[in-house]
């Protein structure tokens, strides 16, 4: 059978990041992805002048409840944007529940050392707590600055990106892949894992696009449910990512419409 995940995000309902890079993605990887829609937005935020926001955890409780109701279970649990801290504290007691065998926490708070338009400094704590429920984190660099209560840094060397990878680590008991680390000429996958430290280097290209990290974790989430080891999912995630890029680049798109994952989608199938 497939697993089964439950996919916690926000809804755009125009340009490509959140869900509707999350679903696509892990069905075609084989995995029964079940939406939890956190918020629903009229786009995502990363180059629209204004957009419309609805926080939707009185959804969210209405849902789970009716889950529990059905007995559902999952055996993987992937947590992406939160609309509130309130939320924070729904999926926190939903993860505790469910023990399921893998969860990954995509903390999405911000990026290039800002806050994201809807995210508070109340999110910002409530998320330190969640990411202590994580089997595997993948925060940007900005993120991982947030959790760590560090300030955010432009540039990186090896022992920097290694250090905070290590931090993380140690402070969650998770599984970390920071990633976007700047480092010289190119990015780096900083990891942390099985009690080791360790670089996941690629080609630093001209854009990056909303959905970017959506990608990287969905791809990760679904190579280690294949049984992928971290380091071989991380490293997978990556390529499948840089390609996606790649595509969308030559594409055309602009680049608030997001990453294109259509695009990727079936070199994935090839690979089942």
């Amino acid at each position: 059978m497939q697993p089964i995940c439950a996919a916690i995000h926000d809804l755009s309902c125009y340009a490509k990041s959140s869900l509707t890079v999350v679903l696509p993605v892990l069905e075609v990887m084989g995995v029964e992805a079940c939406p939890l829609p956190t918020a629903l937005l009229s786009s995502q935020t990363d180059g629209f002048p204004s957009y419309y926001f609805r926080d939707t955890s009185r959804d969210i409780i209405g849902i789970l409840d009716a889950w529990k109701d059905l007995g559902l279970r999952f055996d993987a649990m992937y947590s992406g944007f939160l609309g509130s801290s309130d939320q924070v504290d729904l999926i926190k007691a939903f993860i505790k529940d469910q023990k399921a065998s893998l969860t990954l926490v995509d903390p999405v708070l911000g990026d290039g050392g800002s806050l994201y338009g809807p995210v508070t400094e109340q999110q910002v704590k409530a998320m330190q707590g969640l990411v202590m429920h994580a089997d595997v984190i993948t925060p940007n660099t900005t993120e991982a600055a947030l959790l760590l209560g560090r300030p955010y840094q432009e540039q990186f060397d090896a022992p920097a990106a290694l250090s905070w990878a290590k931090e993380l680590g140690l402070a969650t008991n998770a599984k970390v892949a920071i990633t976007s680390v700047p480092l010289g000429d190119g990015n780096v996958v900083a990891c942390y894992a099985g009690g080791e430290s360790y670089l996941v280097p690629y080609r630093k290209l001209e854009v990056s696009y909303p959905g970017c990290g959506d990608l990287f974790a969905s791809l990760l989430l679904g190579f280690l449910l294949r049984k992928e080891s971290f380091q071989r999912s991380v490293e997978l995630a990556v390529a499948f990512t840089s390609k996606a890029i790649e595509a969308t680049m030559q594409a055309g798109y602009e680049k608030r419409h997001g990453i294109a994952v259509s695009l990727i989608l079936p070199y994935l199938a090839k690979r089942w």
